[in-house]
This record gives structure tokens, C-alpha cells and sequence, in this order.
């Protein structure tokens, strides 16, 4: 009785230990990393038989363990590989970059080229500006210098003229007054046709030489022995009229000249 109650509890043991000896190997199976297919024999159920030898009796028990299962494992796709709505916003992003980088690049060109044409626009009124300007001094400087010869000669004449003639050099005093009054007139013409009438600062030193003109005609077309109608008051007047207009003169050039700087 006792023997038979062994053989059971010995029975039972080995049945309570198969099925967690199955899941270990299933477990074991699971973890492992996929590997090729290989061709697999048929699985056979394993019958094990257990033989107990108890005195002269000998008790004898197959046990039937189910084969294990074989576990088939199914390659997942990998996460690195681009789906369509991935490889879209790749693409959209490529096109926005290239588009930022023509859109930056053409941005930059137009301001480039803006700035470039008006720091052009703005050398080409500053050369400008500079030219008329020392075009107007030298100008004024040129007219200076001939109004001050032109009155020089003026003063000369003016005062040699009022010298007493001898009788025997009437003809050498003439030809020198002659002489004189050529350059005089040179030089006031010239300084005439250098100004313009149109505009008021000009005009004013343009009448002003055309009235001292007259008056030198009128003194000196008479021979020298009979000049006796010499006005100082007269021509000093003409004489301070003239250097006020060409003070005018020198003023607004002046001002005009600043103005372009």
C-alpha cells in the first residue's frame, strides 16, 4: 500500500514539473533573436518511462510529454525606414529651404544693388556739386582779377589825364590815352560778356560798367590840351558803384558755392 502511494506521489511530482519545464524552454525560444529557417524533422512525442523496483515487484509508468511548440518570428519593420507621409515632409522641407535661401539671397542682391545705386546717385550729385562749385570760384576769381586791372588802368588814366600837357607832347600823351583806353575797354568788355543780365547780382555790375563806359568815352574822345570837363565826384561815384556790385556779387557766389556743399 505504501508502495503504491510512492508511485503516485511520484507520478504527480513529474507532472507538476513538466508544464514549467515547457515554459522555460517556450520563454527561452522567445528571447532568442530570429534566425534562418532550417529544415525540421517531425517532432515525435517523447514517451519517457519511469521503472520503480521495489522488492521483487517492478512497477512500470510511461509519461507522454506534449512536444514543444515551435515559435515562428515575424521580422517588424524597422523604424527607420521612411513611410510616404515621411518622405513628404522631407521633401517639403528641402523645398522650403531652398526657397528661404533664393528668397534671402534675392533679398539681399535687390538691397545690394539699391544701395549701391543710390550711393551712385549720391557720388554722382557730390562730383556734381563740386565741379560747379569750383567751376563758380574760379569764375568770381577771373572776374575779380579783371575788374581789379580794369580799374587800375582806369585810376591811371584818369589821374594822367589831369597831368598839364606841353604843347610839343600833345601827340605822344595821346597815343599813350589811345593806348589805355584799348585796354580799358578790353577789359570791361570782356567782364561784360563773363556776366549774365537775367540774373539780378550780374546785371547790377553789368550796368555799372556799361555807365563808367560812357563816361571814359565822353572824357577821353577830346584831345588832350582841351579835356577840361573831368567830374572827380562823378567818377568816384561810378567807381564806388561798380565795387559795391562786384562785393554783391562775391557775396551771392559765396552762398550759392555753400549751398552745394
Amino acid at each position: 500500500m505504501n508502495l503504491k502511494l510512492n508511485i503516485l506521489s511520484l507520478s504527480a511530482l513529474l507532472f507538476a514539473f513538466t508544464p514549467v519545464w515547457a515554459e522555460e524552454s517556450e520563454a527561452k525560444a522567445i528571447c532568442e533573436l530570429p534566425r534562418p529557417a532550417l529544415p525540421r524533422k517531425s517532432v515525435q512525442t517523447v514517451r519517457p518511462e519511469i521503472s520503480l523496483v521495489c522488492g521483487s515487484n517492478t512497477v512500470s509508468q510511461t509519461v507522454s510529454i506534449p512536444p514543444t511548440q515551435s515559435i515562428t518570428t515575424v521580422p517588424t519593420p524597422s523604424g527607420n525606414t521612411p513611410t510616404g507621409s515621411s518622405t513628404l515632409i522631407a521633401l517639403i522641407s528641402a523645398a522650403a529651404g531652398v526657397f528661404g535661401a533664393f528668397a534671402g539671397g534675392l533679398a539681399s542682391y535687390l538691397v545690394a544693388r539699391q544701395k549701391a545705386k543710390s550711393d551712385l546717385e549720391l557720388e554722382t550729385k557730390r562730383l556734381q556739386a563740386n565741379l560747379v562749385a569750383t567751376e563758380r570760384l574760379r569764375w568770381l576769381q577771373d572776374i575779380r582779377h579783371r575788374f581789379s586791372n580794369l580799374y587800375k588802368q582806369l585810376d591811371m588814366q584818369y589821374s594822367f589825364v589831369k597831368r598839364p600837357v606841353a604843347p610839343g607832347n600833345i601827340a605822344t600823351i595821346q597815343k599813350q590815352l589811345d593806348e589805355m583806353s584799348s585796354e580799358i575797354m578790353e577789359q570791361c568788355n570782356m567782364i561784360m560778356l563773363m556776366l549774365n543780365p537775367a540774373k539780378p547780382d550780374q546785371a547790377n555790375l553789368y550796368d555799372v560798367l556799361q555807365q563808367v563806359l560812357k563816361f571814359i568815352q565822353r572824357v577821353f574822345q577830346q584831345a588832350p590840351s582841351t579835356i577840361t570837363n573831368l567830374d572827380d565826384i562823378e567818377y568816384a561815384g561810378y567807381k564806388q558803384a561798380a565795387f559795391d556790385a562786384m562785393t554783391c556779387l562775391g557775396v551771392e557766389t559765396w552762398r550759392q558755392v555753400k549751398s552745394l556743399s
